[in-house]
């Protein structure tokens, strides 16, 4: 086994050595990228697994530390020095390097997050920080394995689990390898390439507004390249070009001051319960359209060319219904690329009383519905908040922002607490930009075959801050598995995403700027 493992390993090495002594073109990147990295695949899972194994929640300023100093050190090892950049008002660091390229007339900015989800809660199949390989079979962990010899392959379908492997580290590990293979390929970038890494991204990037205002000079680029959020859920890759906005809504309604026997007065006393549904009803059909008055005045209509998009991405619609048990979708079955262009209300929880063994013959003290809102570009989240209390006086209640202001109040009946979350708005660039249709072409090479575009992500990402404070250009490569359990216990990283990732970081560096030219960005000095 011994001899047969040593001369594969010399195989591989033979020819990785003729892909990459041979002139790279454009065109022939991906290969000789593909090469490099079969012989070095445990070289990178080795460093994949050891910045995984670091605790990362942003509130953890001890571990938070220690992230910093792996990547420095990782960045360090391919000549690039990184440094941190501090918020005045506080926060974790971002990470900030760069590599000049002579002669070039753009810049790029590669945006990754390091800090990660909590992971308090249970559920996972072993420890969360401790990076294991593992099959997966519909999305659930199978068997354990064993992790390459040096100079050995691994199949691409065996996942990493770890918290942070496919949000937010796996796409920094693809940096650090993208940057590898340039250098044994004797390519080198076209552009200037500046790295950023969030230190409190799943915190809510609370500081990143002054951190970025901070560091204009340092940040300037033609556009920002996020590595974050997965790919399309069939396995293609996709090009995504704007997030919706989000911001959070909390109304509660209250009935009597205690709870009230429901035979004595169950159609005597008001039930907030049922103020809580009537509500519901009122800012929401069953088909997600939203009833608000003065709703829909912010939002453009979808664009032509954006709707053939969005129904080109829902080509797997059926079989994503079946796959969740549902027979049909909103709105008779309308397309999810559309759908998700159009701004949501979401009811993501309500509360009131009691269920099954614990439920009480009684009238309620109280009722609440937690609502997000999901926005598109010209919403505003101060308007929606002032939307929904014109909608809550008109239903002929006093709006109160104090939570503790039903228990001063004498009319219970009639108040309805309501709470609003800050909330971001939504972002997006035109498909139509060079900087876009550079970007498609180089995927393409990549991948074997065009990118989806996406023109809106279904979920959000403060990319307002990069657009407020720095004007920027801000397009999403996303390069994980979509099924790969962010934010929920056994997240994972699928080891041929993490491959692809290599192959699209290296394929931007290297080929943006001729397929992007012209510029006003000076080279750096």
């Amino acid at each position: 086994m011994a001899s047969l493992r040593r001369a594969f390993v010399a195989s591989a090495l033979s020819a990785a050595l003729s892909v990459l002594a041979a002139p790279v073109q454009a065109q022939q990147l991906r290969p000789a990228v593909d090469a490099w990295r079969k012989v070095h695949e445990r070289e990178i899972l080795d460093e994949a697994f050891a910045l995984m194994a670091i605790p990362n929640v942003a509130s953890d300023t001890a571990n938070i530390r220690r992230n910093v100093e792996f990547l420095t050190a990782a960045f360090a090892k391919r000549g690039v020095a990184m440094r941190s950049l501090r918020a005045p008002t506080g926060g974790s660091p971002a990470l900030f390097g760069e590599l000049k390229a002579p002669g070039a007339t753009r810049t790029i900015v590669m945006y990754a997050h390091y800090d990660g989800q909590p992971v308090a809660g249970g559920g996972w199949n072993g420890d969360p920080f401790t990076p294991e390989l593992r099959r997966y079979q519909n999305s659930v962990a199978t068997d354990a394995v064993a992790m390459p010899a040096k100079g050995d392959t691994i199949d691409p379908a065996v996942r990493i689990r770890a918290r942070s492997a496919s949000d937010d580290k796996g796409p920094i590990i693809a940096m650090l390898a993208a940057l590898d293979a340039l250098k044994a390929a004797k390519k080198a970038p076209t552009v200037n390439v500046k790295f950023f890494l969030e230190g409190e991204e799943e915190a809510g990037s609370e500081h990143l507004g002054d951190l970025l205002n901070a560091h204009k000079a340092v940040l300037a680029a033609d556009a920002w390249l996020f590595f974050d959020g997965p790919i399309h859920v069939s396995g293609a890759p996709q090009l995504v070009l704007g997030v919706r906005g989000v911001m959070g809504v909390d109304v509660t309604f209250y009935g009597p001051n205690r709870a009230m026997h429901s035979g004595h007065y169950g159609n005597w006393a008001p039930n907030p319960g049922v103020a809580v549904a009537h509500f519901i009803a009122s800012v929401r059909d069953m088909d997600g359209r939203i009833k608000i008055a003065g709703f829909y005045e912010d939002v453009p209509p979808i664009s032509d060319g954006d709707r053939a998009l969005g129904k080109a991405l829902s080509a797997t619609d059926d079989s994503l219904r079946t796959s969740l048990g549902l027979s049909r979708t909103e709105a008779n079955n309308a397309a999810l690329g559309e759908r998700i262009m159009l701004p949501a209300l979401n009811i993501r929880g309500i509360r009131t009383g009691e269920v099954g063994g614990g439920a009480a013959n009684a009238v309620p003290t109280s009722a609440s519905v937690s609502i997000d809102f999901r926005l598109v570009p010209d919403q505003q989240p101060a308007r929606i908040c002032e939307l929904v209390t014109r909608h809550l006086l008109s239903l002929g209640y006093t709006v109160a922002t104090d939570p503790n202001a039903a228990a001063r109040s004498t009319d219970r009946a009639h108040l309805a607490y309501l709470g609003c979350g800050g909330g971001y708005t939504s972002v997006s660039v035109a498909s139509t930009l060079p900087s876009v249709r550079a970007v498609k072409t180089l995927m393409g090479r990549a991948y074997g075959r065009e990118p989806f575009v996406m023109p809106m992500l279904g979920g959000s990402l403060p990319l307002f801050h990069f657009v407020e404070q720095l004007g920027a250009t801000v397009i999403t490569v996303p390069t994980v598995n979509a099924d790969n359990s962010q934010h929920a216990p056994n997240e994972n990283l699928r080891i041929g995403n993490l491959w692809d990732g290599i192959g699209v970081m290296a394929e931007l560096m290297a080929g943006l700027g001729p397929l992007w030219p012209g510029g006003a960005t000076p080279v750096m000095k």
